[in-house]
């Protein structure tokens, strides 16, 4: 019975001692976009592990686009230009095998916020750029035989735009990689009138109207997302 009120303390691997202190430093600003890390010797010392956890720390960093190893000069935070291909709280999503409910509650709560903040921080020529991504999609759309692909990808460049024009960057890669991750239900034949209409209320400032439209914009998706399930 004693045995059960044991606690065996979890020692870290090296290597996550190397990826915790990288992730300590950056929230605690001490280390920012551009700053070169020491080389391998030197984190070798301070952090008390060997080199080849260094490097293998760095090789996971590296895939996570949190840093970027440059031939020749050393091994520097990446830049916020700098994006990977492989978004890791993207995939920790997508592997959590999140149920339908939970889908339309985030996709739904993150339109309201970027909507939100469109009206909060969108200048005028947020607003063209939006308006002109609109007319793209119009055209798109007006067309006899229109092709999906590209009125997906019409519908897919306006979300990215409004998340851009919230001019938060956080809620913009957060925005970005949800999008992502519903692009393979986005069918702009189900979505096009609630996404115009949402559209004409930001333009026309009605953000009563807009918060409305996004709630049944988010409804159509969710229809369109059970066809294609089925």
């Amino acid at each position: 019975m004693d045995d059960l009120f044991r606690i065996e303390e979890k020692r870290k691997s090296a290597v996550d001692i190397v990826v915790d202190r990288i992730k300590e430093l950056l929230i605690e600003k001490k280390l920012k976009p551009g700053d070169m890390i020491p080389s391998e010797p030197v984190l070798a010392t301070n952090l008390q592990v060997s080199r080849g956890s260094i490097r293998e720390a760095m090789k996971i960093l590296s895939a996570y686009g949190i840093v970027e190893v440059r031939r020749g000069a050393g091994t520097f935070i990446s830049s916020a230009a700098n994006q990977k291909n492989f978004d890791p709280l993207l995939f920790r999503i997508l592997v959590s095998d999140p149920d339908y409910k939970s889908l339309i509650e985030i996709r739904e709560m993150m339109e309201r916020g970027i909507v939100d903040l469109i009206f909060r921080n969108a200048n005028d020529e947020d607003l063209k750029r939006l308006d002109d991504a609109m007319k793209e999609f119009d055209t798109i759309e007006s067309q006899d035989m229109v092709d999906r692909e590209l009125g997906d990808s019409a519908d897919i460049e306006y979300h990215r735009i409004m998340g851009e024009i919230t001019h938060n960057k956080i809620v913009s890669n957060i925005y970005n990689f949800i999008i992502d991750m519903f692009s393979p239900t986005i069918n702009s034949s189900y979505g096009y009138k609630t996404h115009k209409a949402m559209h004409q209320a930001i333009m026309e400032k009605n953000y009563i109207k807009a918060m409305e439209m996004v709630r049944e914009h988010t409804g159509v998706w969710s229809i369109s997302h059970l066809k294609i399930e089925e």
